[in-house]
């Protein structure tokens, strides 16, 4: 997003509003990229549990681990980091010791940072309602008000961001069964029901019908337009994405497809795509193994972080509307779409809320398995291979 931020209010200020929610024992990286203009924007933020294990740990390996996630999240100019500590100034049975831990970690993230070309352009922490700089043991902090009152946290919430209280309250829930049911334009009493689902031919052509809008999407360097989404989720669109969730292989090329960067499924192949064209590479690929090895999060390839946002945003805005028989595929998609981009937290609040319908989802299950064990899709392991550990704190 692009910010105006230039103090540290405002900076410490646009934490809850890029996460979604206040983190607790959290490290947050603001990882900032500057254009050919010399524009600076907020690239990415990037979150890992964080305690004293974790800042042991980043001191034995010289901060290295930290240094190639926030390489691999984008192409950073520089970072500010934000330390979420509730100890850091009482707390601590030995405050010293759990200060000067913390400090020599920021160091080593900072040096690791500065091997790559970054600049750690700041480092501040949040306790007990107060943030101060981490550089300066002397600092005793300014009241966490003045960055949740900050112009650019201010300018955040006039737009409408409304951060939550906790990962969970960020899981989009479905609209009531007669709101529903008069999107869709069904009878309250039996749209929940069995359903005269959509063949696969006629929900790829819809979804083809829409693609050229996502695809501009995609193109853009603005902020995601969540408008333009509205308008694409038509009712006529959940009803082909409810059936295109039934079946695994529709599924998994569905999944394919919204990746926007599978090689079976290119984007400029998908806008292409001529009435029956898209259900019969669906039908192909849907059920390949090495088209499935080729999946976002499976695939070695870094993704887009946008192509991950758009692909999360579109399950997002179909989720209100679609079928209650499809509505754990849809988490469990979502889930997959986060765990893919990197993000562990929403992976996991989405896996369970798949479960919570279907305890049995096979895909839901793993995903939980894999974030409860700390496994990273695979184009973010390199990360952490060679480096001693694998229960890596989690990221987003």
């Amino acid at each position: 997003m692009q910010t105006t931020a230039r103090t540290s209010e405002d900076l410490v200020g646009i934490v809850p509003h890029t996460l979604g929610y206040t983190p607790e024992r959290s490290l947050v990286a603001i990882i900032v990229g500057t254009d050919a203009h010399g524009v600076s924007r907020c690239e990415s933020t990037l979150r890992i549990d964080f305690d004293l294990e974790t800042a042991a740990h980043i001191v034995r390996e010289s901060g290295q681990w930290i240094g190639d996630l926030i390489v691999d999240a984008c192409t950073p100019t520089g970072v500010f980091l934000v330390l979420y500590d509730e100890e850091y100034l009482r707390g601590a049975d030995d405050l010293d010791v759990h200060r000067g831990l913390i400090r020599a970690a920021i160091d080593e993230i900072a040096l690791a940072l500065d091997g790559h070309g970054i600049d750690t352009l700041s480092a501040w922490w949040v306790s007990e309602n107060r943030f101060g700089r981490i550089d300066d043991p002397d600092d005793e902090g300014t009241p966490l008000e003045a960055a949740a009152s900050s112009p650019c946290a201010t300018e955040l919430i006039a737009g409408g961001s409304n951060p939550a209280a906790g990962p969970p309250d960020l899981v989009v829930r479905p609209s009531s069964a007669e709101a529903a049911a008069q999107f869709r334009g069904a009878g309250a009493d039996d749209w929940a029901g069995a359903a005269d689902w959509l063949d696969p031919d006629a929900s790829f052509d819809v979804l083809a019908s829409a693609y050229p809008r996502l695809a501009e999407l995609r193109r853009s360097d603005e902020d995601l337009d969540h408008a333009v989404l509205d308008e694409i989720m038509c009712p006529q669109l959940v009803l082909a994405i409810d059936s295109m969730l039934r079946q695994k292989w529709s599924r998994d090329a569905l999944e394919m497809v919204l990746s926007f960067d599978h090689p079976d499924f290119q984007p400029a192949v998908v806008e292409r795509c001529r009435p029956g064209e898209l259900a019969r590479r669906a039908m192909r690929f849907g059920s390949s193994p090495r088209a499935a090895q080729e999946v976002v999060g499976l695939s070695d390839r870094q993704p887009r972080p946008r192509d991950i946002r758009l692909g999360t945003e579109f399950f997002k805005h179909y989720l209100p509307w679609g079928h209650p028989l499809v509505r754990a595929d849809a988490y469990a998609v979502i889930a997959w779409f986060e765990w893919s981009g990197g993000g562990s937290t929403m992976a996991e609040q989405y896996a369970l809320a798949a479960l919570a319908l279907d305890d049995d989802h096979v895909m839901a299950g793993l995903i939980l398995r894999a974030v409860e064990a700390g496994c990273l899709p695979r184009w973010l392991r390199a990360a952490r291979r060679g480096r001693g550990r694998t229960d890596s704190p989690r990221r987003e």
